[in-house]
């Protein structure tokens, strides 16, 4: 009988605490310092401007780890098991879906902002930095079919989801022109810009470039997944 590589749930238990414990952490810190701000005529803008800041993180997040299930070098570095993997991915990808809707929906209903539901959805008909904004837009119809097809996968196109599925670099790179064009404070926050931009960067060229090499034992003896 071939051996196969144990299974490492204690990682798995740990990451996820530690992601529960920090959106805890945040979170209370968060409505403590924007308590007195909520009666702010801008607060609508914070919160959507905020939930924008989420769902960048959790979409390259999402694509860095979708790039990783297939890099050269996942072998080499196991940190999680493949089906947590895939669980995380699939956590991600959940998670931007929602921190997306609630940024579209409060830039929508922001009354002082003056966008309004035509403005968020169509492109080009924003007048706040218009080219920004499309960018946005047009990231939010190509994650809008991923999903989609992600959920329905060969029910609805068969093998072509697949195909629809590799848009996630192209939304990768326009959500982040989109955030650096379009936040009034890119200013101070262009190291994460720089550094998440430059890890996801990384990762695909080092992926389609990369020599696969050796397997380590237990994946020779499992095969390739």
């Amino acid at each position: 009988m071939d051996a196969v590589k144990p299974r490492t749930p204690g990682v798995g238990v740990v990451l996820v605490g530690a992601v529960l414990a920090g959106s805890v952490a945040t979170g209370y810190v968060v409505a403590r310092v924007a308590v007195p701000g909520t009666r702010s005529r801008y607060f609508p803008w914070i919160v959507g401007r905020s939930l924008g800041l989420g769902a960048y993180v959790t979409l390259l997040a999402l694509v860095a780890m979708g790039v990783w299930l297939r890099h050269p070098w996942r072998h080499r570095w196991p940190v999680l098991h493949a089906e947590a993997r895939l669980r995380l991915h699939s956590a991600l990808g959940l998670a931007t879906c929602v921190l997306v809707a609630g940024h579209v929906v409060a830039l929508a209903a922001d009354r002082y902002a003056g966008v309004g539901w035509p403005r968020t959805v169509v492109p080009g008909a924003s007048t706040y930095r218009p080219t920004a904004v499309t960018l946005g837009v047009v990231a939010l119809y190509f994650l809008a079919a991923m999903t989609v097809t992600a959920a329905f996968g060969g029910r609805l196109v068969g093998r072509h989801w697949l195909t629809v599925h590799r848009l996630a670099l192209p939304t990768a790179a326009l959500v982040w022109f989109h955030a650096v064009l379009a936040g009034t404070d890119t200013g101070r926050l262009r190291a994460v810009y720089a550094v998440s931009g430059v890890l996801v960067a990384g990762l695909v060229v080092t992926r389609a470039f990369a020599a696969p090499g050796p397997l380590p034992a237990w994946a020779a003896r499992k095969g390739p997944s």
